[in-house]
């Protein structure tokens, strides 16, 4: 048996570059630089999810539970628009088929957010800032496949 020639192999590497959503496949980030990135964008996204989760509880006076919701509601936006950009630099026309996935993954997140808040806060008796940072930090492994495996990956 023979070896695939270095054409042959090259013609590989095309094709799975095709598959990629990047305008320029040399535009596509290394693995550990998009999980770095995809960290970077968490990390901004978790301080502004945690001061609007204060404002709204402590300011407000709203239940921790349903300042979750508005807090997650009001960033995950953010959070697409700095991944595609940043993270994925996926072209501008895949959004359509990105976003959905994006928020379907992070609906399925948002799941996994509440149920670890309640049992942080209301069982354990943590404090609901801290449990917010520690929940953010139990998923982003599993938030950073869905996004590099799923949401941002568009088969043509």
């Amino acid at each position: 048996m023979l070896l695939p020639t270095v054409p042959v192999r090259a013609a590989r590497v095309a094709r799975a570059h095709a598959r990629c959503v990047t305008s320029n496949p040399e535009e596509r980030l290394a693995l550990p630089a998009r999980f770095a990135a995809f960290v970077l964008v968490g990390g901004s996204c978790l301080a502004a999810n945690t001061l609007v989760l204060w404002a709204l509880t402590t300011g407000l006076g709203i239940h921790y539970l349903a300042s979750t919701v508005i807090a997650f509601a009001a960033i995950t936006p953010l959070g697409f628009l700095l991944n595609k950009w940043l993270t994925f630099r996926t072209r501008r026309e895949y959004a359509r088929i990105e976003l959905p996935r994006y928020l379907s993954a992070m609906a399925a997140s948002f799941g996994a957010n509440l149920l670890l808040m309640y049992l942080l806060v209301s069982v354990l008796g943590l404090w609901y800032l801290a449990a917010s940072i520690l929940v953010a930090v139990v998923l982003v492994i599993a938030n950073f496949l869905a996004s590099d495996r799923w949401s941002f990956r568009v088969q043509r």
